[in-house]
């Protein structure tokens, strides 16, 4: 299982401490754990946005004290906009209340903390509340991968020609239901997936009859792939080497004799996007 994902967005460093610190007081991390990256620019948290989901969000309005325009409130703007099921916490001082006020009935803002009269607990309370949500809407979003596994193809007939390929003679009732449930049970949770530009869709190696697809997982903040084969002769740790070469996971389909393997790089290139990390309170 993956960590939840929590991005603090703030240029100060001692505000991202005591936020750090205030987030890992709260006890509502999953059994993953927590992943916590800082931002201390509107520029990093661009990058990272554009490259990895994160369920949480706590954005400084003001990165810039010397300038007037609010950099933070467009990047809860591109948040709300990206749609992806994150919960957003604004911080911000008195003098920007009112900004804060408008984002929670405009914009769909969880809540907005006062860095003048800082409550760690609220921040903590936030934590559980804004976690849970997103993982609501997560999985309401996220139920298929289908879409984007059959890259331009018709849906019918590309499940069809998953089932000819891996279970030409099966007879189990509705293989097709089966294939879809298999495949998003493979991948959840590595969404949203991003198309790697003419690489989307599925491609098939002629000589080991096994299919590839690739995209891009904002989860891991890496590019991915998965291998599909027969359960005979299929070998997921080999076949997560090509091209890249750390097993993110495997599953099975016994009724219809296919398995599936999840690999990605093991140094994602995101993370040279990253100012600092915490994962699991260190």
């Amino acid at each position: 299982m993956l960590p939840d994902r929590i991005l603090v967005i703030d240029d100060d460093p001692s505000w991202q401490e005591l936020l750090a610190e205030s987030i890992q007081g709260s006890d509502a991390a999953p059994p993953g754990g927590l992943a916590l990256h800082v931002a201390g620019s509107y520029e990093e948290a661009d990058a990272l946005l554009d490259r990895q989901h994160f369920h949480l969000a706590f954005v400084d309005l003001r990165l810039k004290e010397d300038q007037r325009e609010l950099e933070g409130k467009r990047l809860v703007q591109k948040i709300v906009g990206l749609d992806e099921g994150t919960s957003v916490v604004i911080a911000t001082g008195h003098a920007d209340v009112s900004t804060a006020i408008t984002a929670l009935r405009e914009w769909n803002v969880l809540d907005f903390v006062l860095k003048d009269e800082w409550d760690p607990g609220k921040v903590a309370h936030l934590v559980g509340t804004g976690l849970a949500q997103a993982r609501l809407a997560y999985r309401s979003k996220y139920e298929s991968s289908l879409d984007l596994l059959r890259g331009a193809q018709g849906i019918y007939g590309w499940t069809a020609a998953m089932l000819d390929l891996f279970a030409p003679a099966n007879e189990v009732d509705r293989p097709d239901r089966r294939l879809a449930d298999f495949l998003n049970r493979l991948l959840y949770g590595l969404q949203p997936l991003l198309p790697l530009g003419d690489e989307s869709g599925m491609q098939v190696l002629a000589a080991t009859r096994v299919a590839t697809i690739k995209f891009w997982s904002k989860a891991l903040g890496s590019p991915a792939a998965v291998f599909l084969g027969r359960t005979r002769g299929f070998d997921c740790e080999t076949s997560a080497g090509i091209g890249f070469n750390r097993l993110v996971r495997s599953d099975e389909e016994p009724a219809l004799g296919l398995v599936g393997a999840v690999s990605a790089p093991a140094v994602p290139s995101f993370e040279a996007f990253t100012s600092r990390q915490w994962r699991d309170g260190r």
